[in-house]
């Protein structure tokens, strides 16, 4: 796809805060090598690791280099956008320095601004480079081993891509700016290896169904493609396939096509293939407390089923995951900012549920004894300087916490075994099983309140209490990773972040009634440009400013 034309016009510099208060630093490369993600010289599989380096690569889409923005590091930033979107994450310093504003206050979100313009340059690119790999093999069957397992982790991506723009675009109905009638169950474009440049400029956008069955057809491939191979976290694997499948069986289960509990049937199914096939198990609260590896790390737990590998070659100091969500980056914005917990979802969360030592209490030290990273005049400045409700759930690599070239290097979870319990729990509970989907969250939650006192059944009821309560353990398990969104568009969710003694900034309180029309991204103008098949009247309308402030 065409990249925007003429974006440079249109950047609304005054969402974006100054910058000039952290020095920049850039990385020796501006990608990673692809020997040094996939391991080997192997042609092909030096180019599917090209795309695992591409999805956190420092200046991912030029918006750096363009406009000097700081957020421009792809799939990781990503996920930051779309969890300021909703309602669990607050900026707990100085919220000045946030360049996620534009998201969280729901502003700039139009066709002809940078910032929903950023989803869809990332994820173009990247399907471009699968659809390289694809094209690389003219015959599977005579393929080696290598190329076999090549093609089916390109198969695998392009899938992930595709699933997560057809969740992304896929308007949905909302009370604060409805959807038109002619672009209901519209998604994306879909552009693959056979996409001529004539077919590219006169592409419409594909129906759910179709796009669903392109993804369903990709996974078929990629399955059979990777069938004997190892499993692998750093890269697409067997169960990474499986766990593609569930969410996707998952989103299908909610349409109103007859096939629902087919659907949820399958979604459970292949959630369990996936936690079969992996091998994997949930994170211990070791595991999710260390100092030092705490949601840095695929190899230092038994719970990633897929993550994103990051070297130091790749990592710039205001520009990477770590820079923005670890509290303990001196060097960055992360410590600056203190990206943390909406005050109300931090109280709703029991305390002996060992999660909730991923944020900074009130009472700090006199609550729990928090273990911070780095030397002891360090651990005294972080402590000091702690915000109330600041994240203590991602840090810094190798709990290096003022020097950005070992601090800021720290792998990105993309899917973890976790998730599966979740689509099962939600699967069960769709196809009316509520006894089942009851017994799953509450074996499930043994892993998290470890004295084994959790219970939901007295609180839920019926089936809109049972998912309400999956969905905020969810929350809690999930916070800020970028999968959330997903989960508040299927299930309708609202958001709630004014009341008395809310900590979100005065102008992001938003309450809805219901989802978000944020949720349904907007497609660039740029697209429009270039491809005549996709028009202003085919659009997702723009959200900008429409959800009312609160005002107690």
């Amino acid at each position: 796809m065409k990249k925007i034309l003429f974006r440079t016009f249109v950047l609304l510099v005054a969402v974006l805060p100054a910058a000039g208060c952290i020095e920049e630093t850039f990385p020796v490369g501006s990608t990673v090598t692809e020997s040094q993600v996939s391991g080997t010289d192997d042609p092909l599989t030096k180019q599917v690791g090209a795309i695992t380096a591409a999805l956190h690569a420092f200046n991912t889409a030029n918006y750096y280099s363009t406009y000097g923005e700081h957020t421009d590091f792809g799939l990781p930033s990503i996920h930051i956008m779309t969890e300021s979107m909703l309602e669990d994450m607050v900026p707990c310093g100085n919220a000045n320095y946030s360049h996620y504003t534009a998201y969280s206050s729901n502003q700039a979100q139009g066709d002809v601004y940078i910032y929903c313009a950023y989803f869809w340059d990332c994820y173009y690119a990247w399907i471009a480079a699968a659809n390289r790999v694809i094209s690389s093999v003219s015959d599977p069957e005579s393929a080696s081993a290598s190329e076999k397992a090549a093609l089916g982790q390109a198969y695998a991506y392009r899938a992930m891509f595709y699933l997560d723009l057809a969740r992304l675009y896929e308007p949905k109905q909302n009370n604060y700016k409805p959807v038109s009638s002619d672009i209901l169950g519209l998604t994306v474009p879909i552009v693959d290896e056979t996409t001529t440049e004539t077919a590219a400029q006169d592409n419409p956008r594909a129906t759910r169904e179709d796009m669903y069955t392109f993804i369903l057809s990709d996974l078929e491939l990629a399955e059979t493609y990777l069938a004997g191979t190892s499993f692998t976290n750093s890269a697409p694997s067997l169960a990474g396939v499986y766990g593609l499948y569930a969410r996707a069986y998952l989103e299908m289960a909610y349409w109103e096509d007859g096939n629902s509990i087919a659907n949820f049937q399958a979604a459970a199914k292949y959630a369990e293939q996936a936690i079969s096939a992996s091998g994997c198990t949930p994170l211990t609260q070791t595991q999710w407390e260390d100092p030092t590896r705490g949601f840095n790390s695929a190899s230092a737990t038994n719970s990633w089923i897929w993550g994103i590998p990051v070297v130091s070659e790749n990592v710039a100091n205001v520009s990477s995951f770590i820079t923005w969500m670890s509290s303990e980056a001196l060097w960055a914005y992360g410590n600056l900012v203190q990206f943390g917990a909406d005050k109300s979802f931090y109280e709703s969360i029991a305390d002996n549920d060992f999660r909730k030592h991923s944020w900074f209490d009130p009472e700090g030290m006199d609550y729990y004894d928090y273990q911070f990273a780095g030397s002891q005049d360090e651990q005294e400045y972080i402590e000091y300087y702690m915000s109330p409700y600041a994240n203590l759930k991602f840090r810094t690599g190798q709990g290096a916490v003022s020097d950005y070239t070992t601090g800021g290097v720290g792998d990105h979870p993309l899917m973890r075994v976790e998730e599966m319990y979740f689509i099962e729990i939600e699967a069960l509970a769709g196809q009316n099983n509520l006894s089942g989907a009851r017994e799953k969250l509450n074996e499930f939650m043994k892993y998290r309140v470890t004295d084994g006192t959790y219970d939901c059944t007295r609180d839920t009821p019926s089936k809109d209490l049972l998912l309400r309560e999956m969905l905020l353990q969810k929350r809690i398990e999930f916070w800020g990773e970028g999968i959330l969104i997903y989960d508040y568009k299927r299930l309708n969710q609202g958001i709630r972040r004014g009341y008395d003694g809310s900590n979100h900034p005065a102008n992001e309180m938003f309450n809805t009634n219901g989802r978000s029309p944020q949720w349904n991204i907007v497609i660039t103008r740029g697209e429009f440009q270039s491809n005549r098949g996709v028009t202003e009247a085919l659009n997702n309308p723009d959200p900008s400013e429409s959800i009312p402030v609160w005002n107690n």
